[in-house]
């Protein structure tokens, strides 16, 4: 009797520690160590103690690249990513918000900003199918996806506070932060990548001079207030073909959809796929919080007008309220209109999440 408690004593401590104990730390799933170049920091940091890295790969592309502000901190620090805009065919990670990440490393939160894949020159017309998803901006926002992945598993190393992570960018960028915060999560826990493992959800969105959907399809309901004030002087109507067609757009709105052809659009194969973007159809109730702004667009450019309307913004928010979805939204044009009574700025809504 003696023997049996004390060896269910000690099956019931071994349970224990192991149920305590992080898994991360037995040698058998020991994380490989990041080795990060330190270099100086690119933007003037006075009175502010943080390191800064560049060009840290997180995927096996060339632009698959980060770079990172990290605050001397001795607990793990929130995370705020930013994505750079260039309509998917231009951009680069090396775009800081100077003022934001002063602000925001003096809290001790770390920022980090991201490279991804751009759009393929054309989108040849023979298409195997089922190769939707390697078209298309879906390349750029998984690139995304992956890269908020990779700092994931690598929280030890950067020092992060994984848990609470958020992201915004400009234009490209905006949409993407929009599709990563609308998404269910991208884990996959029976990947034999570890980094795939980790989560794609955040705590927080910000999207400014942002595209509402990337379900092209869409965009003639989004942004008919703003078609139907051209019409008939600029746009044929609000079918999205004809705009397109109407601005000489139609090559580049395809190649961000990834089809070679409209009809193609239309089709069993890119049904899913148009799901798979459209951000406004994913957006949920249990969705990070959406701080959205579109300000005023010069139509000197129509195809950026109406890439970058505030009709893109209002879409969102109305979305945002119709789901219940905690957001803060502006536009500043007067065809869709949108303020909000707080007055609250982005760095503001960001840290509110995550702090």
């Amino acid at each position: 009797m003696i023997l049996y408690k004390y060896t269910l004593f000690a099956l019931c401590s071994l349970l224990l520690l192991t149920a305590c104990s992080d898994s991360s730390d037995s040698p058998e799933v020991q994380r490989p160590e990041l080795e990060l170049t330190l270099t100086a920091a690119p933007v003037d940091l006075p009175g502010i103690s943080a390191r800064f890295a560049s060009d840290i790969s997180y995927g096996p592309y060339e632009r698959n690249l980060f770079n990172i502000f990290l605050p001397d901190c001795d607990e793990p620090t929130p995370l705020i990513i930013y994505i750079h805009g260039g309509g998917f065919t231009s951009g680069s990670k090396e775009r800081y918000s100077e003022q934001q990440i002063r602000e925001v490393l003096q809290q001790c939160v770390a920022w980090a900003t991201i490279g991804y894949r751009l759009l393929p020159p054309r989108i040849e017309e023979e298409q195997p199918p089922g190769t939707e998803n390697e078209r298309g901006v879906i390349v750029s926002l998984t690139d995304a996806a992956r890269a908020l992945q990779f700092m994931r598993y690598h929280r030890r190393n950067l020092n992060l506070d994984s848990d609470n992570v958020a992201v915004w960018g400009r234009s490209a960028g905006a949409g993407t932060s929009l599709w990563l915060g609308t998404h269910d999560d991208l884990a996959d826990p029976d990947s034999s990548d570890p980094v795939l493992r980790e989560s794609t959800r955040v705590k927080a969105v910000g999207a400014l001079a942002t595209q509402a959907t990337y379900n092209i399809l869409d965009w003639g309901e989004v942004l008919e207030p703003l078609i139907v004030s051209f019409v008939p002087s600029v746009f044929p109507s609000t079918d999205v073909q004809e705009v397109a067609e109407s601005l000489g757009s139609s090559g580049y709105l395809l190649r961000a959809a990834g089809a070679a052809n409209f009809e193609q659009l239309y089709s069993d194969n890119y049904v899913a796929y148009r799901n798979n973007v459209d951000m406004l159809k994913l957006m949920d109730a249990g969705d990070a919080p959406i701080f959205v702004s579109n300000g005023a667009v010069s139509p000197g450019s129509l195809l950026g007008f109406i890439l970058h309307h505030g009709c893109h913004a209002l879409a969102v928010k109305t979305r945002a309220d119709e789901v219940g979805l905690a957001s803060v939204g502006y536009s500043a044009d007067p065809v869709c209109p949108l303020s909000d009574p707080s007055g609250e700025e982005l760095t503001s809504f960001l840290l509110r999440y995550i702090r």
